[in-house]
């Protein structure tokens, strides 16, 4: 294996594990929240206008994208960075928690009580 090939691979799966950290709040996210607004996530293998290895997370107008080269090596902090952005760029007081969720994500319902703070 060359050392590009080698550089290539690692980029690959420091992508995967970015991905995979973005699902992880999204999917906390919509399974917490019923009629909250839309958080959408594309990634370089979705997109064709993504750059390659390159996660974006889209709140209506507002997007981050999430690289290796920012974030290959800090994926442990994704998730404190990720839900802090959602926050900033959503509004969840027409939200509700979503009743009969296995796993509400502890997070999101605290920012919907935060949102919410009359109930």
């Amino acid at each position: 294996m060359t050392v590009e090939s080698s550089k290539r691979y690692a980029d690959h799966l420091a992508a995967e594990a970015i991905e995979r950290a973005v699902h992880s709040v999204t999917i906390g996210y919509r399974l917490t929240l019923a009629g909250a607004p839309p958080v959408e996530v594309a990634s370089w293998h979705q997109d064709p206008t993504l750059e390659l290895y390159t996660v974006r997370v889209r709140a209506g107008d507002d997007e981050t994208t999430l690289t290796v080269p920012k974030w290959g090596s800090r994926t442990d902090e994704i998730g404190v960075f990720l839900r802090q952005w959602i926050t900033a760029h959503v509004h969840l007081e027409q939200s509700k928690l979503r009743k009969r969720s296995r796993r509400p994500d502890p997070f999101w319902v605290d920012a919907w009580r935060r949102a919410h703070p009359w109930l």
